[in-house]
């Protein structure tokens, strides 16, 4: 059998990582820490060089092998004793004892009275996270490496500081579900509470409004970038803008610049002309004082060129799309959405600030725009924004709403509706009216752009809109069954209705969980303007459930109303190493995934019933508050 078979990784840092998939750790490492730490009794305790001498000891006393050791009482230094070095002070037959023979001796020696024994490294990585690697393989073992000893043994001395944290760290403990939220309400705000969320939405609100500075650099960058790209070839059309949160003002001064150009090229051989003015234009670039680390992304779906733009203010992460104008179509949109409704900013600016202070959003799952729709979807389900691709008016009235409530439960009229775009003319829900169509990259982008005269029948509080939301994703969702659609203006939608959208069904692989990593997409976000596009595409099964739990976290601290003088900033506690670092505390969120996984290799290390007690739950309320308090 080899090293590799024979070494059990307790790695107990791999559930904590810096953003998306990494801060969610894949089911099988949150299976295998679970199934590793049942092999060890609860008491296990790591002792010290010191306490690995007496425990050798008396396992070779029971051996009846003669043995002698020196300086049998060392005082104990703040550093651990290497394995190595304490078993040279123990003499068998005048040789000291070796690695390789203890280990065998550990292996062979059975005893009731002698507490079983394991060799294990530690094991520190960049980030200061502790681990051991438990090895089993006596044969193929150097002594040197090894500074730690297991021991199923209750009283034990001269224990590290160290041993105690990482001895916690073994410890059978979960996150708690927070199912409970789904039946609870946001309370009534009192005054003083009411005056602390308009100050840290004041505040949120100057942090996400680039400053004066920010725009006079922004509009500096396009200037340079047009005389580079005019100067190429006069023939061509070319015209550049800013996109993405720098279009619609939800960005921080220091926020990427997304700048989005157009180019017309004559219309003989303009594919050519086209691709043969992008790499002029990237050499330009890479030639231009102040332009460095210049990348073109040619194969990627809509063709970017990073770079950073180099001032005497500093650094700035830079993107160019080129002939992006359903980018462009998308920001103006969610512009419009959020001048129809004060609230609607302010929702998301505080979900904006959610995701990446908990280290959600990310491209390598889904980026901020996939947030947002999520956030846009439950406003309009909830009537505080219209669908504005779907009206040519914005005073909708109770028949407006009906038709849009009968279209939402009806495969056949959302079959219609999408295939309008080739057959029939799309019609407003309120006045029957034939909308307009749009045409941007081939994709119908029409939206009613007129914002002004709407009038929301909701009335609820931006606090009451976020509970809400969270609640709503986090306990009534279902993502095996419903999908996420801003156009039909509800996050409700079932999945098999909207036959567009290129996404397998989840039950055709929730019962196989070799097919997860590859074919599982828990999570449908409908692309407003592009209907077979997934904005989840890259969100793995365990990112969803993850991104559902830190919902009903979010919603449970809105609940419990002010802490520390904080209301809606408590939301925004970033995750720490001392909640998430252990992987296996997942296993209670993963309640889609686990079961399934659990039966298919007949292993069950884990039973909600039986594990999820109240000394194993994890206190996060209470850890969180004090991280709040120390902070403050």
């Amino acid at each position: 059998m080899s090293r590799k078979q024979n070494r059990v990784d307790m790695n107990l840092a791999a559930g904590f990582g810096v953003a998306g998939v990494k801060r969610f750790p894949p089911i099988g490492s949150v299976f295998n820490t679970l199934k590793e730490k049942s092999k060890l009794s609860l008491e296990t305790n790591m002792t010290s060089g010191v306490g690995l001498i007496e425990q050798l000891s008396k396992l070779i006393d029971s051996q009846d092998t003669a043995y002698t050791v020196e300086n049998s009482k060392p005082k104990v230094k703040r550093k651990a004793l290497t394995v190595r070095s304490a078993l040279r002070q123990i003499k068998v037959e005048g040789q000291p004892l070796r690695v390789k023979q203890a280990c065998e001796l550990i292996r062979n020696t059975q005893h009731d009275r002698v507490p079983s024994v394991a060799l294990a490294r530690r094991r520190t990585d960049a980030d200061g996270h502790m681990s051991l690697v438990l090895d089993l393989d006596a044969e193929q073992i150097e002594g040197s490496t090894y500074a730690w000893a297991v021991m199923t043994c209750r009283k034990l001395e001269n224990i590290r500081d160290e041993t105690r944290k990482l001895r916690h760290m073994q410890r059978m403990q979960f996150l708690p579900p927070l199912n409970n939220v789904k039946h609870g309400q946001m309370p009534k705000l009192d005054v003083y509470e009411r005056a602390v969320v308009n100050s840290e939405l004041a505040e949120l609100d100057a942090r996400w409004a680039a400053d004066a500075g920010s725009q006079t650099l922004q509009e500096k960058l396009i200037r340079e970038m047009l005389a580079l790209a005019r100067g190429i070839d006069r023939r061509v059309r070319v015209n550049l803008e800013a996109f993405g949160s720098r279009l619609y003002g939800l960005s921080t001064s220091a926020s990427d610049f997304d700048l989005a150009m157009s180019i017309r090229v004559p219309q003989r051989n303009a594919e050519v002309g086209f691709m043969r003015f992008v790499r002029h234009f990237v050499v330009r670039l890479q030639r231009t004082r102040g332009f460095q680390r210049v990348v073109w992304l040619q194969h990627a779906r809509v063709p970017i060129v990073k770079f950073v733009y180099r001032t005497s203010h500093g650094e700035h992460e830079c993107d160019v799309s080129f002939n992006h104008g359903l980018g462009m179509a998308k920001s103006r949109m969610i512009h419009t959405y959020m001048r129809s409704d004060p609230r609607v900013r302010q929702v998301l600016m505080v979900l904006k600030e959610w995701a990446i202070t908990r280290a959600i959003s990310n491209q390598n799952a889904m980026n901020s725009f996939g947030v947002m729709l999520m956030g846009l979807t439950y406003l309009a389900q909830e009537r505080v924004v219209p669908p504005l691709q779907l009206l040519t008016t914005n005073a909708m009235n109770t028949r407006g709403w009906k038709n849009l409530a009968a279209l939402q439960q009806s495969r056949e009229q959302i079959s219609a509706l999408y295939l309008s775009e080739q057959s029939e003319p799309i019609r407003c829900v309120q006045s029957g009216e034939q909308l307009p169509d749009w045409r941007v990259e081939g994709k119908n982008a029409y939206f009613l752009a007129k914002s002004v005269g709407w009038q929301s029948p909701n009335k609820q509080t931006v606090p009451e809109l976020l509970f809400g939301l969270f609640q709503f994703y986090g306990c009534e969702f279902e993502p095996e069954n419903h999908a996420v659609s801003l156009r039909l203006g509800s996050a409700r939608i079932a999945r098999a209705n909207l036959h567009e959208l290129k996404v397998q069904m989840p039950e055709m692989v929730l019962g196989r969980p070799q097919m997860w990593r590859e074919n599982l997409r828990l999570l449908a976000v409908e692309d407003p303007f592009e209907p077979q596009v997934n904005c989840a595409r890259s969100a793995q099964g365990e990112w969803v459930e993850g991104l559902l739990w830190e919902m009903r976290r979010a919603a449970a601290v809105l609940r419990s109303g002010a802490n520390e003088g904080r209301v809606l900033s408590a939301l925004f506690v970033p995750p720490t190493p001392s909640i998430y670092c252990d992987a296996s505390v997942w296993a209670s969120v993963y309640g889609r995934l686990f079961p399934t996984l659990q039966q298919s290799v007949n292993e069950h290390v884990f039973d909600p019933e039986r594990d999820m007690t109240p000394e194993t739950i994890i206190p996060i309320e209470e850890l969180e508050a004090a991280q709040i308090k120390n902070t403050n």
